[in-house]
């Protein structure tokens, strides 16, 4: 065998490993059932997914080991945003073509031969399989789920029409986040909020193709003209381009400034045929910019809000205002903008400042703090548009989610999330559930002419409402991605067919990042909660923080900013990075940071892989797998000594024994696997992971083993069989327990050391309960204080410089050491050189010539006699 740790040796055979991991051999006991958040079809797995894998694959392996049936069940979305937007760059970059360059039915069909060839979901060698299987993932493939598959879309689509005959899906024109370069609505989730102080220069796509600067960040001061008079009222604004859709100007009812103005009317500096009223709305803030806000309700929420409270106002002066919007779905602006028509909106802005200046009708800038909203999935300026969607009013199903979280029906950890969920839970707003894409599921609403939409299960039962001969359209948007997502603990379970099963949760837990709490567990909620009658999909919902780059951005393949967890495993080179990098869709800015690497990845393997994203606030550019390398070693090095150990014992039978080192690691062996226990039974695999780390090296390594090596120096045979014994009833528990969380090491050690074949450690068993008879609290008590002592020793030997050798004679005085704490003594001779004389209490007198040394941590102390001989 190598000397030290080897990675080829401990995966070799690896998906065997992983398939037998898997397959709940002889387990009889409860089942547990999760699912893995399905990866996006737009390439690989990062980092922050390896995290995922980690813990569930832990949660499912220990439930394993404990004589429970674990399934645990992959999947993977169509990911419709993400997807089509890697899609249209794709097309760009090899074809120069846009999608507006292709029809629907080409586009979607380059989009699913895009997905299937680039992730291969099928259960042949895939990609996103591959890299699973790797780390370890004992996912149950039998039944692995697709979001877009016959099973999911007949699902939705059922799931649609029941909501909708219920009154809770309905069509509505209403604000929403548009993504010019998508030409869609998009979800607050894909919102990216950028903070400046100052004008700031960003990068955006072109609608031609490419990418350009712009410069946002600026506020304006646009002069209107009041009615009847040469009096101008300054408006402050950061969106000139949006002033030929405006309906009125406001201010604050107490701003002594303009109160004067109110029911007055200002004349448009751009379109002389269009006149505006001045209202009223405590909303204004009178502190910012000068004071009047242009309302612009196509174009802002916040205006569309108070223009709603002012309908009869604005309305009297103009029947259509309204209704008047100036930017298009392609962010360009329309005939509303008369001569700018036409125009890109960054464009237009320029030029609209130079028509206002030449007019006499431009302020000049003001200093201004502010936010711009960018598209996550392009990097467009996001344009709040006024858009006929399809909505969902989530109101009372969020009312219900809530009270099944304050009845305990649902646990959301850690709790601190609780809140989090509870203010998600707490928006009224609906949710917009139609996007403007090509790629997902199509909303089953159909028309006839210019009848109203119905909704209805397939076109044929579209037919029976509308008759046989007329000619029906199927509405082009398709759902929001999340709602697809929503369904996945229900379409699992069997919904909406014959076999489902309503009577109990459908998961055990729903484990995901925190991020996605309200966009994606909430929406699980409300969606089982309303379509299977009352259950709730899950028990519980366990949260983890988020992998981010060296920039602090959210690792995302649509981003590109990703670290493929191979790099890890495998290790690579710079070079190599740099030409993958140099192959993606990134920004020349972007490709700059993300080659930060100076030296490449070294290899470290699944093992420490997963040490690391378990024991550690793991980021993109301290990635400490070498503490994770360290620690496979160490576990090397101890079978190693096992092994030198069983080599030198005289008898391969097992040897009671009633030593005290003996009876004390099997004491905490006992209590490691109980408090391991624990935490992974309330979902806290970090904390168990690191109990048995720190038994392993600290308990079991760094203690017993200490005092094991004076009876193979001195050939105790007797000593040695009881050592041998010992350490096979401690290590093969513990191998075991550790096969939760780093199973390569743990299964190649286990069966090693104990001459197992391949596959053997799954059928063996760890209960903490079993070992509850090997406790022995006192024994620990007088253990912790052993250690006090050989602490105290050796740091005492290092300041007086004195040999190792050198034997250490004293007294302890101690009130909470037990009666038998002297039989501990041959203890503190191997592990310190130190002869205990005589144990006492701490108000007995110190005999002359004695130092009093304190025990760090404890209130008793030690009078040693010190002779050094020079």
């Amino acid at each position: 065998f190598s000397s030290s740790f080897d990675i080829d040796v401990v995966t070799k055979n690896r998906h065997n490993r992983v398939e037998w991991a898997a397959a709940n051999y002889r387990n009889t006991g409860k089942e547990f059932r999760m699912i893995l958040p399905p990866p996006n079809v737009t390439g690989k797995l990062h980092l922050g997914h390896a995290l995922t894998v980690t813990i569930e694959d832990a949660l499912c392996r220990h439930h394993r080991i404990k004589g429970g049936v674990a399934r645990w069940i992959p999947g993977f979305d169509h990911a419709g945003i993400a997807t089509q937007v890697v899609v249209e760059q794709d097309l760009w970059k090899k074809k120069a073509i846009r999608r507006d360059q292709m029809s629907r039915e080409d586009f979607v069909e380059h989009c699913r031969q895009w997905s299937e060839n680039s992730t291969c979901f099928s259960r042949n060698s895939t990609a996103i399989r591959e890299q699973l299987n790797i780390l370890g993932a004992t996912l149950e493939w039998k039944n692995v789920y697709y979001t877009l598959n016959e099973n999911f879309s007949s699902a939705v689509t059922e799931a649609f029409v029941r909501l909708y005959e219920d009154g809770l899906i309905y069509r509505d024109k209403r604000i929403v986040n548009w993504c010019p370069s998508l030409q869609s609505s998009i979800s607050d989730q894909e919102v990216t909020r950028l903070d400046f102080s100052s004008p700031t220069k960003i990068v955006v796509p072109c609608a031609e193709g490419g990418k350009r600067e712009v410069q946002v960040g600026t506020m304006y001061s646009v002069m209107y003209p009041l009615e009847g008079s040469d009096r101008l009222i300054p408006v402050a604004t950061t969106r000139p381009e949006t002033m030929f859709a405006d309906v009125a100007l406001a201010v604050h009812p107490d701003d002594a400034r303009y109160s004067q103005f109110v029911g007055k009317v200002v004349r448009h500096p751009l379109r002389k045929d269009l006149k505006i009223p001045v209202i009223a709305d405590k909303s204004v803030q009178m502190n910012k910019g000068t004071g009047v806000l242009k309302i612009t309700p196509s174009h802002d929420a916040l205006d569309w809000e108070i223009a709603s409270r002012h309908r009869e106002e604005i309305l009297g002066q103009d029947q259509n205002a309204l209704s008047r919007n100036c930017i298009d779905v392609h962010g360009r602006l329309n005939q509303e903008a008369n001569e700018f028509s036409g125009l890109d909106r960054f464009d237009a802005r320029l030029k609209i400042i130079e028509k206002l200046s030449s007019s006499g009708h431009f302020g000049g800038t003001i200093k201004h703090d502010g936010q711009v909203s960018l598209c996550s999935r392009t990097g467009d300026v996001v344009e709040p548009r006024l858009t006929d969607q399809w909505f969902m009013n989530t109101e009372g199903l969020y009312e219900d989610a809530r009270q099944a979280v304050e009845k305990g029906k649902i646990r959301i950890l850690p709790k601190i999330h609780e809140q989090k969920l509870f203010d998600w839970l707490s928006n009224k707003d609906p949710w917009c559930l139609s996007r403007q894409l090509l790629w997902g599921h199509r909303i089953p609403a159909y028309r006839s002419g210019t009848s109203s939409w119905f909704v209805a299960k397939s076109l044929d039962h579209a037919h029976d409402h509308f008759g046989r001969n007329a000619e029906i359209l199927q509405d082009d948007d398709v759902l929001d991605t999340w709602f697809s997502s929503s369904l996945i603990p229900l379409v699992n379970a069997g919904w909406p067919g014959p076999n489902f099963n309503s009577s109990v949760p459908l998961l055990d837990v729903m484990e995901t990042g925190w991020d996605i709490l309200g966009f994606w567990v909430a929406r699980m909620i409300i969606m089982t909660m309303k379509l299977s009658g009352g259950q709730v999909p899950f028990s519980n919902v366990l949260l983890h923080g988020l992998v981010r780059d060296s920039a602090g951005k959210k690792m995302s393949k649509s981003l590109g900013n990703v670290i493929d967890p191979l790099d890890v495993v495998d290790g690579i080179t710079r070079e190599e990075m740099i030409k993958r990098v140099e192959n993606s869709n990134l920004s020349k800015e972007e490709i700059a940071i993300s080659t930060r690497f100076p030296e490449g990845i070294a290899r470290a393997g699944p093992d420490a892989l997963r040490f690391a994203l378990l024991r550690h606030d793991l980021l993109a550019t301290d990635i400490p797998v070498n503490i994770g390398l360290r620690f496979c070693n160490k576990l090397w090095n101890l079978v190693t000594y096992i092994e030198t150990v069983t080599e030198s014992s005289q008898t391969v039978k097992d040897v009671d024994s009633e030593h005290p080192a003996d009876e004390w690691i099997l004491s905490r062996l006992g209590a490691t696997l109980e408090r391991v226990d624990k935490h992974m039974t309330e979902y806290m695999p970090h904390l168990a992971f690191a109990e048995l780390q720190n038994f392993i090296l600290g308990s079991l390594c760094d203690v017993y083993l200490e005092t094991t090596k004076n009876a193979l120096w001195t050939k105790n045979f007797a000593r040695i069989a009881e050592i041998r014994t010992t350490l096979s009833r401690v290590v093969q528990p513990t191998l075991v327990q550790l096969s939760v969380f780093m199973p390569f090491v743990a299964e190649h050690l286990y069966e090693r050391v104990f001459k197992r074949e391949p596959g053997s450690i799954y059928f063996d068993f760890v209960n903490a309960s079993f070992f509850r008879l090997q406790r022995s609290i006192e024994l620990e008590s007088d253990m912790d204080i052993v250690l006090r002592i050989v602490s105290t020793i050796r740091s005492l030997r290092s300041q007086l410089q004195l040999p190792s050798s050198m034997v250490f004679r004293g007294v302890l005085h101690c009130d909470n050491a037990s009666s038998d704490f002297a039989r501990l003594s041959s203890i503190l001779f191997d592990l310190a050189k130190f002869d205990l004389s005589n144990v006492c209490s701490l108000d007995h007198a110190v005999s002359p010539g004695f130092t009093i040394c304190p025990l760090p941590g404890s209130s008793g102390h030690l009078s040693l006699k010190i002779e050094v001989s020079f």
